[in-house]
């Protein structure tokens, strides 16, 4: 009777050790979920402008990039000659642009580097309401906020007046500049 399960018995116990074989030599793989995601790109997008309106529908933000690479690990974009410009109704353009930033997935706080510079179209009395410009290695831009600040070493000009300083904060909604320590330039005035 023994002898009339010794086949069964006997590929039960091949079966067994061929799992087991296979179980060691093959290679450890973790879901896809546990395995860390490298920061490669996702996707890429050439020529790209894009444009965010107001409740009323008129452009409120524009920006223009020569390439964006977008990297799944961290959400982040890198963006190369980034520009953007902001519109307000009865208030200057101000652009800013560098050679390359990043951008957060929301793509509300951009960080422009290499070459940035800020530059706010003069107003409507070009006496009281100069072109100003800042330079900079980088600039910080809070979109939501429509601050843009900086902590490198800047250079400001307004009209004919150059200030240098350690950094700078500029609200765009207050129209106010702060330049941060070590401040130092030429101020024109008018006669």
């Amino acid at each position: 009777m023994l002898l009339r399960f010794l086949p069964l018995v006997l590929m039960a116990i091949v079966a067994g050790i061929t799992f087991w074989l296979v179980q060691v030599n093959s290679p450890v793989r973790k879901d896809d979920q546990e395995q860390a995601k490298r920061h490669e790109p996702a996707y890429y997008m050439d020529q790209l402008a894009a444009t965010e309106l107001d409740d009323k529908g008129t452009t409120k933000y524009r920006f223009n990039a020569s390439r964006m690479v977008q990297y799944e690990d961290d959400q982040t974009y890198a963006v190369t000659h980034p520009a953007v410009r902001a519109y307000e109704p009865g208030r200057p353009q101000v652009t800013a642009m560098s050679d390359r930033g990043t951008m957060n997935a929301e793509g509300t706080i951009i960080d422009l580097r290499s070459n940035a510079r800020v530059l706010r179209d003069q107003g409507t009395d070009a006496e009281r309401d100069p072109v100003m410009s800042a330079r900079s290695e980088r600039f910080e831009l809070l979109l939501n906020d429509d601050v843009v600040r900086t902590d490198k070493p800047v250079e400001l000009r307004h009209g004919q007046s150059i200030m240098h300083a350690n950094g700078l904060i500029f609200n765009n909604v207050t129209r106010e500049v702060q330049l941060l320590g070590n401040v130092r330039g030429t101020i024109v005035s008018k006669p």
